[in-house]
Formats: C-alpha cells, structure tokens, sequence
C-alpha cells in the first residue's frame, strides 16, 4: 500500500486554522489576514512535510513561498529592505542552497544566484565607484536579461551533451 503524502493534511489544517482565525475574529498576529500570512502557511506546510517526510523536493517550493510571503510584508515597512528583483534570486539562492545542503550536490547553483543577486543589489553603488565605466554599466543594466538567458541557454546545450 503506497503511504499517503502529509502535504495535503498539512495544507487543509492550516487553510482551516487561517479561515477559523478570521471567522472568529482571533487576532494573534499582524498581517494574520492578509494573502502574504497565506504564502507563508503554505510555504511552512512544504517545508513541514518535506521535513517529516524527508522529501528533499519539498525544501525549494516552501522557501520559494515562504519567502515570498515574508518579503511581501516587510518589503513596504523596511527601508532597507530590497525591492528589487534582487529580493527573489536571494529568496531562490537560499532555497537552493538549503536544498544542496541537504542532497549534497547543487551548491553553485545556489552560489550563482547568489552572487548575481548581490551583484544586482549593489549594481549602483558599484558603478558609482567607477565612474569611468558608466557608459558601459548602462549597457549592462539595459541588457542583463539577455546575459541571463545566453548563460542559462548555454548551460542546458553544455549539460545535454555530457
């Protein structure tokens, strides 16, 4: 008899306990109410059921959510929190990393990410520091995305050939 996934017992406890909250008008939290408290239920039922289920899949969808649901709320009340899109490639590196971390294999991945992320939100204060290479930075902020895609098209071709 194959064994019943925990996911979906996780995910309706916890859309059951969310919708009870708001129908009782039971606050314990800020933001309890809003979609971003939802994204970050869901997020904690993968990680939850990953966890217990030792289900390695589960650890990037569950950060991914999580994570999400987290910047959406802090995002509007930190200054210094990034409003970019630096924010999701932080969220999807450690995500990554975490899921390396725990198959042991992937770590560049999420180190890439990572970088790219930390490269994207410092962007300005590097190309402040060398005011010799503006023009050519403003060629780099205009077409990053079609350096992202020339790599990542490279390494799918470059990892179907081996």
């Amino acid at each position: 008899m194959k064994k019943l996934s925990l996911l979906p017992g996780i995910i309706l406890l916890g859309i059951g306990i969310f919708y009870s909250l708001q129908k009782l008008n039971i606050q314990l939290f800020e933001n309890q109410q809003s979609w971003q408290g939802l994204l970050i239920l869901l997020g904690a039922a993968f990680l939850i059921s990953g966890h217990f289920e030792k289900d390695n899949t589960a650890i990037l969808p569950g950060i991914l959510l999580f994570g999400l649901g987290i910047h959406f709320i802090y995002q509007p009340k930190l200054p210094t929190w990034p409003d970019h899109p630096a924010a999701f490639l932080f969220i999807l590196s450690i995500g990554m990393l975490l899921t390396a971390a725990r198959t042991k294999s992937g770590y560049a991945t999420g180190m890439l990410l990572l970088a790219i992320g930390l490269f994207l939100h410092f962007f300005q204060t590097i190309i402040q520091s060398f005011s010799i290479v503006e023009n050519g930075a403003e060629l780099i902020e205009s077409y990053w995305p079609f350096l992202m895609i020339l790599i990542g098209s490279l390494l799918l071709f470059v990892k179907r050939r081996k």
